[in-house]
């Protein structure tokens, strides 16, 4: 296997050191850390932003994106290949359990603000549902956008709840958070997470493929 470093692993995340249980990117780094055991393969992290982080695998800036990329057609790129699926995702808003008898959907929020981390899938299916007099806040991280959660700048914030690839939701929250508005972004199709692989990182896309083939996301 040949990588931009010998023997080490170069993964683009958005978040250096996650540790709630409830966030995906822990959730992934640990699935990262064991494949890379398996292969024998040191990490080196690179923390970046979202939006546009699939196309780093390309251009060569890391072997690996693991920022939790759904396999959207315009997001494939020169120089990077989508992994198999580990994980699918549906769309929600996350409001405050006092205004969970307030609002139900993406209209009851009419002349109140949502905010959204800009580049995400949360922010493309909030552009193209919501009404006229929505008010989109854009974010670039979600601690950001939790923080203008927390302090009341947005009045619900878009996300997603995350399902293996058996169906089983994957908890991503405990019972102070309130999701309301499930709905696949597409009607009828998953939305599904995938690694972006540098192509150049020859037999890396098959060890991956092999790896999310007999290891069930995620880990227990």
């Amino acid at each position: 296997m040949t990588t931009l470093v010998p023997g080490v692993l170069t993964v683009a995340v958005t978040t250096g050191s996650p540790s709630n249980p409830f966030d995906s990117q822990l959730w992934i780094r640990r699935y990262v850390e064991r494949f890379a055991a398996d292969q024998g393969l040191a990490i080196t992290w690179i923390v970046v932003p979202f939006n546009e982080s699939w196309k780093r695998a390309g251009r060569g800036d890391v072997d690996l994106v693991a920022t939790n990329v759904a396999s959207f057609p315009d997001r494939v790129s020169p120089g990077g290949t989508f992994s198999a699926p580990f994980l699918y995702e549906r769309r929600a808003l996350r409001i405050h359990p006092a205004d969970a008898g307030r609002y139900a959907h993406i209209n009851d929020f009419i002349g109140k603000r949502v905010g959204v981390v800009e580049g995400m899938a949360a922010e493309r299916d909030v552009r193209r549902r919501a009404p006229a007099g929505v008010n989109i806040v854009t974010a670039t991280t979600f601690p950001e956008l939790y923080a203008m959660f927390d302090r009341g700048d947005v009045d619900a914030i878009a996300e997603a709840e995350y399902y293996g690839l058996d169906g089983v939701v994957i908890p991503s929250h405990g019972s102070e958070v309130v999701l309301i508005d499930l709905h696949d972004l597409t009607e009828g199709q998953r939305e599904e997470s995938v690694f972006v692989i540098r192509d150049q990182s020859t037999n890396l896309l098959d060890a991956v493929n092999a790896f999310i083939a007999r290891t069930p996301f995620p880990l227990p």
